[in-house]
């Protein structure tokens, strides 16, 4: 998350925030090495502190395609914007491991949702609410036009002497089930007048190609656990315990290794499910209900409420859309 980094310290630099506060709390990586999370949510919270509550949000509006890594040059290449979000959530782990998105549409309405993973941190609504001036600010310079939500909610509580709703320009709701921005489904209509549909392909295969290579990198722990899953996913029922007992580890050290490499149990089940189910999907006339039986769920709606979860769309919609397209996964 090196230029996602690079973001937030030169908005904190540019409002003043002491270059010596910023490196007490973390230092900068060299080059384009990745800063570790807790590195980046030590920095978050000393210009947090130095600022004001709304720093969060005008954190979003400093970003730019850079802030994205290869994702902002795969983002400009889309024809549209909805697309363009279908590649946020798909490429969401190269950017940072802060949480994940999901995108759905109902009645004309577009819901952008975004799951906080450090939810229990400290600056955990000023970082969700800089993840959706983000989002916001990114479809503009994409469409090159204002995008105008119709609401905006987050979870967390409202943050004193602030005024969010006078900023992000919307209505404001906190202490909500989820962080989550409604749109006119409209705007995923909206062309990206800079798109390049030819150069679209090529770099969707490089962010692929990263990914894998990303998992290819990860602490040998997670790998160790990911085969596991892998090799039973089908048996169904998955849990902590039944992995420790393959590996020959406790359930408890399992879990301290887990933690100590920066990921949950339950977050790497979820994320092998979602990669086997979108090359399932994409890839062969499995039925549907076949897949969540080769995926672990015993009810094949258990597994559309889950792929509708991380994807912003059923499976059978998935497919439909992957097969007419074509797209490269």
């Amino acid at each position: 998350m090196a230029p996602y980094a690079r973001t937030l310290w030169d908005a904190a630099r540019n409002e003043g925030v002491a270059e010596s506060l910023l490196l007490a709390a973390a230092p900068m990586p060299q080059g384009e090495a990745d800063m570790p999370l807790a590195d980046y949510l030590a920095m978050f919270e000393a210009a947090l502190i130095a600022t004001d509550p709304l720093f969060g949000w005008r954190l979003g509006q400093q970003v730019k395609p850079t802030t994205y890594g290869v994702n902002g040059i795969l983002l400009l290449a889309c024809p549209t914007l909805g697309l363009a979000l279908e590649q946020v959530l798909r490429f969401e782990a190269l950017v940072h491991d802060l949480g994940r998105s999901s995108l759905l549409q109902q009645e004309g309405v577009a819901v952008y949702s975004w799951r906080n993973d450090m939810a229990s941190h400290a600056v955990a609504g000023a970082l969700a609410e800089s993840v959706f001036s983000g989002i916001k600010t990114c479809a503009e310079w994409l469409a090159g036009r204002p995008v105008m939500p119709i609401a905006l909610e987050f979870t967390h509580a409202a943050p004193r002497g602030s005024s969010l709703a006078s900023l992000a320009g919307v209505e404001v709701a906190y202490g909500c089930p989820i962080n989550r921005v409604l749109f006119p489904a409209e705007l995923l209509a909206l062309p990206i007048p800079q798109a390049n549909n030819g150069l679209l392909p090529l770099l969707q295969g490089h962010a692929e190609a990263l990914l894998r290579e990303r998992h290819q990198t990860e602490p040998a722990i997670v790998g160790q656990v990911r085969q596991v899953v892998l090799n039973n996913l089908g048996e169904g029922g998955l849990k902590l315990a039944d992995v420790a007992q393959a590996l020959h580890l406790s359930t408890r050290t399992l879990q301290r290794r887990l933690t100590e490499a920066g990921m949950a149990f339950q977050d790497l089940l979820d994320t092998t499910r979602h990669e086997l189910a979108r090359h399932y999907l994409a890839s062969s006339a499995m039925p549907i209900g076949e897949i969540a039986y080769l995926l672990g769920y015993r009810d094949p709606a258990a597994f559309h409420h889950a792929f509708k979860g991380w994807q912003g769309e059923g499976p059978g919609s998935f497919r439909g859309r992957s097969q007419r397209t074509e797209s490269p996964l």
